[in-house]
């Protein structure tokens, strides 16, 4: 949609475009008469929550921004939280209660009818305690937190009183002032009093509140860490006593001490036992070499014995030799005895040169010292025994005492660390009880919020805002319908246009005829427009039958419609009215299904123009010519020569049979299309499956079109414009829609 198209809708439709609008500042009008004016009053709080002093600032200059702005919107949500809107609410009703009159300073004459009106007499008794608005006040609070249906809630539950939370609510404007640390509020109300003083009981209550649920947060951390170091403390004692128990129970002084000495005594014990083994072992090594030597002097004498008996063998021996000789005894026998002899001799020279190396070695002692020496390492090895005897049992003892001392010091290693671990609670929770009372502190500083400006009294009302409402509502309602009509217009799926027709349809366009129906206007000569139009389809169809088939004798115009209500019997009687003017032998076949007054309007028929109606029969389909067609229907044939022009209006193609052959055999194909129709998939569809079936080109007539959107193929539409629309179009350059 261009700046054109736009400007159209506004023409066409100036007369709603105006109407409406007014009838809406109208309404507004009427609806505004009584008006009640409005009152405010402001007031500016200080929170010091961005810059105030800290006890916890320690000289830091960097603020959080996000901490601030959160601080703000706690406080802001705890102004406009129902609880505290409520109270201000419960607080201005107790002042209004006791009011025997109005008062210009509290509640004027108009409100102060309706509070009559709102609450008997009856119930005001039962509410007010007389001159005490304190005791008022709690009065109301206790009824109001009593039942759950009373006066109270009935009334804080007309959203339409000066006391209910959402009128209040609705009232009020509460906002931080840029990024300072002030609040700036501010009440709209009906009536100077109310105002003034709902917005000082809100700034009472909401400090209040504000300080309370601030307050109550570092309680309830102060207590937590009281209680929970408290459970510390027992459980610090707890563990010290179960250390100081078994410390008596297993009689420790100093179990690390203890056990050092332990260990150092245990190993002095079994030095001075390895020593002693070693002293034994030396003594009884030394016995036992004394004792190898002392074996000696036995083999000595066993060896002197032996050498003894040798000598009287051998002396025995040379007897019995000299003997033998003496005797002359057998030969073999002296020499058996001499032999004999022979070996006693190298054997008493053996036990002699043992006995002289025995005596003449070097490890020879004396006998006596032998003897002295072996009764001395005696005495030290039984010595060295008893000792040993006694480290054993000492020993023995000490792993006694090992056996004790060993569970003992994972234990007390356990109860050690039950205490460091009891210790180190204690003082986290000692040190977050510290920061949670610094933190009490801090805050008791800085939540005394302070009123910068306090709320006056409004003199004068609020500017009326009956003008501007009246001017919104007619922009308001032009905006509305302009917005409608061009989104009507943004949203139509029909053609329309004929720029639109050959990318929707996919085929050439013959041409476009206007709308009718807007003949009667006094402003676009329709007439003349429909007469070229018509003219130039009759040109475009003498064009293409010149191209086509130049010589023909007889020519064959096929007019078709996917669909009915296109318009396709009022073309078809145009042009054949048209043509018969031109050439006397034309005729129009049409269908009985053709509606003969949607064929007659408008068209003046000449009178050598014949009408033929055949019929929509299942066979037609099977028609092979045009004398086919007229042959079915009980008509006289038609004689070859005798017409330049057949014109056939056929049936809708999505409903009654059509003559194929006769479509296929058709010079020129025109297919009629609504403006104002959607060309959808199904009329796609059932154009395509008569496309594969012809061999001339088939080529759409847009009908019904608005006539300012025939533009772009008729040029300058003929109709009256002022100088200011002939300007505005030259200056947006004419551009086609």
């Amino acid at each position: 949609m261009n700046i054109i198209s736009f400007l159209r809708i506004i023409a066409l439709k100036w007369k709603w475009l105006m109407l409406f609008p007014l009838l809406l500042a109208v309404t507004v009008f009427l609806l505004t008469r009584d008006q009640v004016r409005e009152y405010q009053t402001n007031a500016t709080v200080y929170t010091g929550l961005a810059s105030g002093y800290s006890i916890t600032d320690d000289d830091k200059t960097k603020i959080d921004l996000f901490e601030v702005n959160n601080a703000f919107d706690n406080l802001l949500i705890t102004v406009k939280s129902r609880e505290t809107l409520e109270e201000v609410g419960m607080k201005l009703l107790a002042q209004h209660l006791l009011l025997a009159q109005p008062s210009d300073d509290v509640l004027g004459e108009r409100a102060f009818s309706k509070l009559k009106e709102l609450i008997s007499e009856e119930d005001r008794a039962k509410l007010i305690v007389p001159g005490s608005f304190e005791r008022t006040f709690k009065r109301i609070q206790g009824i109001k937190d009593s039942t759950s249906k009373n006066a109270v809630r009935s009334i804080l539950n007309v959203k339409e009183v000066y006391y209910s939370p959402e009128y209040i609510l609705s009232c009020l404007t509460a906002n931080r002032k840029a990024s300072s640390d002030m609040v700036e509020m501010s009440i709209k109300t009906t009536d100077p009093g109310v105002a003034v003083n709902m917005l000082t009981f809100l700034i009472q209550t909401f400090s209040e509140r504000f300080k309370s649920i601030k307050g109550s947060e570092t309680q309830n951390v102060v207590r937590y860490f009281e209680n929970q170091l408290k459970l510390s403390s027992n459980s610090l004692q707890n563990s010290e006593g179960k250390l100081r128990e078994f410390g008596i129970n297993n009689k420790i002084i100093n179990y690390y001490e203890q056990a050092k000495f332990v260990a150092e005594s245990k190993e002095d014990l079994s030095t001075d036992y390895y020593k002693e083994k070693m002293r034994f072992e030396a003594a009884n090594s030394a016995i036992t070499r004394i004792e190898e030597k002392m074996s000696k002097y036995t083999d000595v004498l066993k060896n002197n014995d032996e050498m003894m008996k040798v000598r009287q063998e051998i002396s025995q021996l040379n007897i019995n030799i000299a003997n033998a000789k003496a005797y002359k005894m057998n030969v073999g026998q002296i020499d058996n005895m001499e032999s004999q002899l022979e070996q006693l001799k190298e054997k008493i020279k053996d036990k002699a040169r043992d006995y002289y190396n025995f005596n003449n070695n070097i490890e020879w002692i004396p006998q006596e010292a032998l003897l002295n020496e072996w009764l001395a390492k005696l005495v030290e090895l039984e010595e060295s025994r008893g000792r040993l005897m006694v480290y054993d049992s000492r020993l023995k003892q000490y792993d006694g005492i090992y056996a004790q001392f060993a569970p003992m010091g994972s234990t007390m290693s356990q109860l050690d660390r039950e205490i460091g671990i009891s210790e180190k609670e204690y003082l986290s929770i000692l040190h977050g009880l510290n920061l949670a009372k610094l933190r009490q502190q801090n805050i008791e500083m800085s939540n005394n919020l302070k009123t910068i400006d306090a709320p006056n009294l409004p003199l004068s009302p609020l500017p009326s805002k009956r003008g501007l409402l009246i001017i919104v509502a007619f922009i308001g309602g032009f905006v509305v319908l302009l917005s409608y009509y061009i989104a009507g217009e943004l949203m139509n799926n029909s053609v329309r246009t004929p720029e639109k027709v050959e990318e929707l349809i996919g085929i050439p366009l013959l041409s476009a005829l206007p709308d009718l129906s807007v003949g009667s206007s006094k402003i676009v000569n329709i007439d003349e427009m429909n007469a070229a139009l018509v003219q130039r389809v009759i040109n475009s169809i003498f064009i293409e039958l010149k191209r086509n088939k130049p010589h023909a004798e007889r020519h064959v115009i096929t007019v078709l419609s996917t669909k009915t209500g296109e318009g396709k019997s009022y073309f078809s009687q145009l042009i054949a009215s048209k043509l018969a003017q031109i050439k006397n032998d034309v005729i129009l076949l049409y269908p009985e299904t053709s509606s003969k007054s949607d064929n007659m309007q408008g068209v003046k028929t000449h009178h050598d123009l014949q009408l033929k109606e055949y019929k929509v029969i299942d066979k037609l389909v099977d028609a092979d010519s045009i004398t086919d067609l007229i042959e079915a229907n009980n008509n006289k044939p038609l004689e070859e020569g005798k017409h330049s022009f057949v014109i056939i209006e056929l049936p809708s193609l999505n409903k009654y049979p059509v003559p194929i052959q006769i479509l296929d055999q058709s010079d020129v194909s025109i297919l009629i299309v609504h403006a104002n129709k959607s060309w959808t998939s199904s009329d796609k569809r059932i154009l395509k499956e008569f496309e594969t079936v012809r061999q001339n080109q088939t080529k759409v007539l847009l009908n019904r079109v608005v006539p300012d959107l025939l533009e772009g193929i008729y040029g300058e539409i003929p109709k009256q414009r002022s100088k200011l629309r002939k300007k505005m179009k030259l200056m947006f350059g004419g551009q086609k829609y």
